[in-house]
């Protein structure tokens, strides 16, 4: 009895830490959710990068781009340098990087059956 009462706590303990990082999983998902986001993650990957780089990359507003960067790196997604007063945003972990690209590498693949589909539909007459 002893014995089942042991394998039972170390198998709720185990759910129990998978659901924490499942949980934690869906956190850093969430924050990958804005496309913004995901294209800064984008640009990062090449190397380090300031505001005022990302702004003129990406078009977007200082403000906005500074929200942003300001979520990533709460979510220790981002990591920054500061030389002076300029400061430089990089990608905490190359894994980061590849797994937005391994997601946008899939959706080409969807976008690309999409239209081979698209191209051999013949509409019935």
């Amino acid at each position: 009895m002893l014995e089942y009462s042991n394998s039972q706590e170390k198998s709720t303990a185990k759910t129990n830490l998978d659901m924490t990082l499942y949980e934690l999983q869906a956190e850093i998902s969430k924050t990958l959710s804005h496309p913004l986001r995901v294209a800064i993650i984008h640009y990062l990957k090449d190397g380090e990068k300031t505001v005022n780089d990302l702004t003129q990359t990406l078009g977007a507003s200082q403000s906005n781009i500074s929200q942003h960067l300001a979520l990533l790196r709460q979510r220790q997604i981002v990591k920054t340098r500061k030389e002076g007063s300029t400061v430089y945003y990089r990608v905490a972990s190359p894994k980061i990087s590849q797994a937005c690209d391994m997601v946008r590498e899939v959706l080409l693949e969807q976008l690309n059956q999409k239209q081979e589909m698209a191209k051999s539909y013949t509409p019935e007459r």
